[in-house]
């Protein structure tokens, strides 16, 4: 025959009707100021994402071309500031892509 799978609802016992629990959500102000400004930091960063994206890319090639021209020159550190350029991009790809704030 077939399975048949009963949900949750109102349980009765002893004359009394039982709500099952609900899991409660909890509002921005049981977070604290800190989560409503990185709340408001990743709606505003998610809203320039296209931009900013391009922006960084582009700064990011810039690096690349750069560190290339100096690469064999003593003194730069090139390499060192394209590393830490290209960081920034994964942090805020990452930043807008994976994470997401509670209570969103």
């Amino acid at each position: 025959m077939t399975n048949i799978i009963k949900f949750p609802g109102p349980v009765k016992t002893d004359g009394e009707v039982k709500q099952p629990d609900v899991a409660r959500t909890p509002n921005a102000t049981e977070y604290g100021a800190c989560a409503a400004v990185i709340k408001g930091i990743w709606v505003l960063t998610v809203l320039m994402w296209p931009l900013l994206k391009w922006v960084i890319s582009i700064d990011c090639f810039f690096q690349l071309v750069r560190m290339m021209y100096h690469w064999n020159t003593p003194g730069e550190h090139a390499g060192f500031t394209f590393l830490m350029h290209f960081s920034v991009l994964i942090a805020v790809t990452y930043y807008v892509s994976i994470y997401k704030p509670k209570g969103l």
